[in-house]
């Protein structure tokens, strides 16, 4: 008994640990978005009182969230589209099948019903009365009876068929009809996309041949730094008087197996207490033996680097830590913070998607965005990446591992 008081007590203060984990993690969360809302609305602010609304970048991210944007409901569309491409076969399965069960019992109750018409209402009470023994008698109304629960059986095995014929082609007219929506929003959706690549080819080509578009261009692009900066003095600022996480150990599991059609790519998931990476590892003693974020040669672009590669390539986190931003800046299009600890930042942008929110905790590798072009006025596919250490600029080639 004493034993299993102890077990009863220690589950209860397990399970108040973990609930007191979660409430630190969404307190946690709600300080970071209320900071992050805040220096958002003082950079909009700013931007206006500077009239950065009509600049280069201000249009360009118009193009860029608006071909996001769309890019998303085309997405969307496809993934309605394959579901109810889906439906259709299967349908199609039970039509035929539950017209082949109604072509059966079509035949049985044909053969009931010639049965019933020989016997007639006479016939049938000869065949009661008829009889030599009340035994026989006996035994002609039990068949009798045996007939008509029969075919009062199949006439409503008949009726279930016949609503649920009518139900599944009704649905198979539904599904068909739906289809041709969505091919025709589908079509809509693509020549909008294609119209919104010209329109912003032609714009990044005007900024790069146009002597006083390109001036611009070059002005508000360091503008776009020295406003990246100032955000993030303020955000780093305020998140490294936070005490940092404590380690927290991840419970060792056996992973399953894979299946066919499981991508073994890491993901990131809403944190629990028990999911938020151990930081046991940190990132200072990593220091020269970090992941790639992407892979493929880089090139420099101070005070960060640049790798070009295809738009959509997953884009992974070099080191486990918290999502501290994810949403647009002026200049660096879709951008991604990470904050690992040690006063160390990563920073990830252009990207095509992003696929954490703000607030989660990811682990080393897990895949974070989808490379892009948003937010450049280059032109050109790829991932900008940055580190930052106790606010300052740094070059993240020491700290990644070599290459080949």
């Amino acid at each position: 008994m004493v034993a299993l008081g102890l077990f009863v007590l220690g589950s209860i203060a397990q399970a108040n640990e973990e609930l007191q984990g979660h409430v630190n993690l969404e307190r946690g969360r709600m300080q970071l978005n209320r900071t992050v809302r805040e220096l958002v609305r003082e950079q909009e602010a700013l931007g206006i009182s500077r009239g950065e609304t009509q600049s280069l970048l201000a249009e360009l991210e118009l193009l860029d969230r608006s071909m996001t944007e769309g890019e998303q409901r085309q997405f969307e569309l496809v993934m309605r589209q394959k579901e109810a491409q889906r439906l259709q076969p299967d349908l199609e399965s039970r039509i035929n099948a539950t017209r082949k069960t109604l072509a059966q019992q079509r035949r049985r109750l044909a053969q009931h019903l010639r049965l019933m018409y020989q016997l007639g209402s006479q016939g049938m009470l000869k065949t009661i009365f008829s009889q030599q023994s009340m035994a026989s008698g006996n035994k002609s109304l039990l068949y009798l009876a045996r007939i008509i629960k029969t075919r009062n059986q199949e006439f409503t095995e008949f009726r279930i068929a016949v609503a649920r014929l009518r139900n599944d082609m009704a649905k198979s007219r539904e599904v068909t009809a739906t289809l041709a929506t969505l091919q025709a929003d589908l079509t809509k959706e693509q020549k909008i996309r294609q119209e919104e690549r010209i329109k912003r080819a032609e714009f990044l080509q005007r900024a790069r041949t146009e002597e006083q578009l390109h001036q611009k261009k070059v002005e508000e692009l360091t503008q776009a730094k020295i406003r990246l900066t100032t955000f993030f003095d303020r955000l780093s600022t305020t998140l490294d008087q936070i005490p940092e996480l404590p380690d927290i150990p991840t419970p060792t599991q056996t992973e399953p197996p894979d299946l066919p059609g499981k991508t073994t790519a890491k993901t990131a998931t809403e944190s629990t207490p028990s999911e938020v990476p151990s930081l046991a590892a940190r990132i200072n003693e990593r220091r020269g033996r970090l992941p790639h974020p992407v892979p493929g040669s880089w090139e420099n672009r101070p005070p960060g680097i640049f790798y070009r590669v295809a738009v959509k390539t997953p884009v992974a986190a070099i080191h486990a830590g918290q999502v501290v931003y994810a949403d647009w800046f002026r200049g660096y299009g879709l951008l991604l913070i990470l904050k690992h600890g040690d006063n160390v930042y990563s920073l990830y942008s252009h990207n095509q998607k992003i696929l954490v929110a703000q607030g989660d905790w990811v682990k080393e590798k897990t895949i974070i965005a989808e490379s892009g072009d948003t937010g450049s006025m280059d032109g050109v596919a790829g991932l900008y990446f940055e580190m930052r250490v106790k606010g300052k600029t740094i070059s993240p080639v020491g700290w990644l591992a070599k290459q080949g």
